[in-house]
């Protein structure tokens, strides 16, 4: 294994890699026809493992703020794109995901499984496309440790594009639609390494400097779908030192290099700014004192190991792993985690002369994670199956490498395990996507892995509530807010269920408990209608006017005071209330006509001028 990744060698001045993915392999016309089959494999496997996807519909988990409630991706006129590349709507700068966006719309329209066959699509492309860096990395000598040649270049290349495609931690970023952003973003950044190996090879001729031109556009089209490729910069220069060898190819080489990563990093900086900004505090980024540096470094620790370990026995995958409430940084299987990463590294570091190939996965690895290790903590979730998209590539690179090295002699048994081992991932890829089916679906897949996820079961408590079932509703809610009582949306949730139930005081209470963590306008105001229906005038009109004050822009809040200053006397105030609402109000607003009927009746309440 010590030549896994042997596509490049030292020396003086670096050798091409061993074949690139724009001109496939040229070895033969056997290896054309080799790869041709392999990568027909490729994609059949692909579009058998996500087929479910394509009956999904959208869930209520992002996909409803993105696509099913925002107008403002649907279309391509100028005002569409200019809020697509101004936005930073969910947290995320992704204007050329929005723009694919509004090509499903266009085609599609809001049927969702369009949308899921356009995510299909774009993971078999990234299948494809890592079938090619594979070839650009493995050996083009297969010359196996027991003699004889080993296993074919194609084959074993194919083996590391299905390690990637068809593995059950890839299912997360392609069977949920918001997560275009990952498949799109990947595909580009793919090619940007491509196009960089491609221009490696082609040095010291002229056209190296088209292939690097067209490495920094993809890397550029990749920023615009995610910011996921801010890291890029480092993964080259590790690309740089193994399997490139350039950093021990001289000086001039280095420098040269090191130059070539400056408008990559320009770009990368740029893109780190866009990111620290979209995902503000509004979006739930949490601050030092609410989580501290030595909790965040356990907790990405514990995330390297966690996505190596899920790597190998992808079970129990779940849409949401939650960051304990009160997480304990030296609880002991985070301990565990942060002795064994500090070990790994120490080891690799160690060998680093025998097995370059080890230690370059690993800093890939690491390199590739860190934006989303925790260090700036976004959100309740602890990991996520959709951050290792990219991140775990290294390790299907290095499956392929070793494929390449089997003994001619033990060969037939090696290929029969290697196949039972893809139809398991497959089997597991296939059911991982049917939990992607619907909302309800989606949820209780969560619960059922942690019966006590409070976001799972506010998000169950939602599909109740649509479903009628208010009984049950109040249930998840009472289970979200025993896990975690400071949780202001389950209040809020749980007031509007008993509102509905006829529970007005509950409701009330409740409302007030979501105030008290978290003041919102729209708890002001339906705390004021329940108020109002119970009697408390003064109370209801003291809950819109401070409704107002956070949304000024709320027709209902408007209206329900201008009723209020009407029973009081207040003739004038409710006309200017009145006459406001209809001024916010969007055309298809359900309550201007009732509204219109309340300033017209104010208007003859109203007294006679001198």
């Amino acid at each position: 294994m010590s030549g896994a990744l042997s596509g490049f060698h030292g020396g003086a001045s670096p050798d091409p890699p061993s074949a690139s993915a724009v001109e496939g392999i040229a070895e033969s016309g056997a290896g054309v026809r080799a790869g041709v089959w392999v990568c027909a494999t490729i994609i059949a496997s692909v579009v058998a493992c996500f087929a479910p996807a394509l009956h999904a519909e959208f869930v209520d988990w992002d996909d409803s703020s993105n696509l099913v409630e925002n107008p403002y991706y649907r279309g391509l006129s100028p005002a569409h794109l200019r809020w697509m590349f101004t936005t930073m709507h969910g947290g995320h700068y992704q204007p050329l995901s929005w723009v694919t966006f509004a090509l499903d719309y266009h085609i599609w329209g809001m049927q969702p499984h369009g949308y899921h066959l356009t995510n299909v699509i774009l993971h078999t492309a990234n299948a494809l496309l890592v079938y090619g860096l594979a070839l650009a990395l493995l050996p083009r000598t297969t010359a196996a440790p027991a003699g004889g040649r080993g296993i074919a270049r194609p084959f074993a290349a194919g083996v590391a594009a299905l390690c990637f495609a068809i593995h059950p931690l890839r299912v997360e970023s392609v069977a949920w639609v918001t997560e275009r952003r990952d498949v799109l973003s990947a595909f580009f950044l793919l090619l940007t390494v491509l196009a960089y190996l491609r221009m490696a090879r082609a040095r010291p001729s002229p056209s190296w400097r088209t292939w690097y031109a067209l490495a920094l556009g993809c890397y550029i089209l990749s920023l615009l779908s995610k910011a996921w490729g801010m890291t890029l910069p480092v993964v080259l220069l590790i690309l740089d030192a193994y399997p490139l060898r350039r950093l021990a190819a001289g000086r001039d080489e280095v420098r040269r290099a090191l130059l070539e990563k400056l408008p990559f990093l320009a770009l990368a900086g740029m893109t780190m700014v866009l990111a620290v900004l979209a995902q503000r505090p509004a979006v739930g980024m949490r601050t030092l004192a609410e989580h501290g540096v030595a909790a965040r470094a356990v907790q990405a620790s514990y995330g390297l190991m966690f996505y190596l370990w899920k790597t190998l026995l992808p079970i129990r995958l779940s849409p949401l792993y939650l960051l304990d409430a009160d997480f304990q940084p030296a609880g002991p299987r985070y301990l565990a985690c942060a002795l064994a990463v500090l070990a790994m590294t120490a080891v690799l570091v160690r060998i680093r002369r025998r097995w370059p190939w080890a230690l370059a996965a690993w800093a890939c690895y690491v390199v590739v994670l860190s934006p989303v290790l925790g260090f700036l903590q976004t959100g309740p979730q602890l990991v996520a199956d959709r951050y290792s998209y990219l991140a775990c590539l290294p390790w299907a690179i290095v499956a392929g490498a070793a494929v390449c090295h089997i003994p001619s002699s033990g060969r037939p048994v090696w290929v029969g395990v290697i196949g039972v081992a893809l139809v398991a991932l497959s089997v597991q890829t296939f059911r991982q996507v049917q939990v992607w089916t619907d909302t309800a679906t989606l949820w209780e897949h969560v619960l059922r892995l942690d019966p006590a996820n409070y976001v799972a079961n506010v998000n169950r408590a939602a599909v109740q509530i649509a479903r009628g079932d208010l009984n049950g509703a109040v249930a998840a809610y009472d289970l979200a807010l025993r896990a975690n009582p400071q949780l202001a949306i389950a209040y809020r949730g749980r007031a509007f269920a008993r509102h509905q139930r006829g529970d007005l005081r509950g409701a009330i209470a409740d409302y007030t408990s979501a105030l008290q963590l978290e003041p919102e306008a729209a708890a002001y105001r339906n705390r004021g209608v329940a108020r109002q229906a119970l009697g408390d005038l003064n109370g209801a009109l003291a809950d819109y006017t401070a409704s107002l004050q956070l949304n000024a822009d709320d027709p209902q809040a408007y209206n329900n005071r201008g009723w209020l200053r009407r029973q009081g006397g207040d003739v004038s105030g409710a006309i200017s209330d009145f006459e406001r609402a209809l001024e916010v109000a969007p055309p298809e607003w359900p309550y201007r006509a009732q509204t219109e009927d309340n300033l017209r009746e104010a208007r003859v309440l109203a007294p006679a001028g001198p």
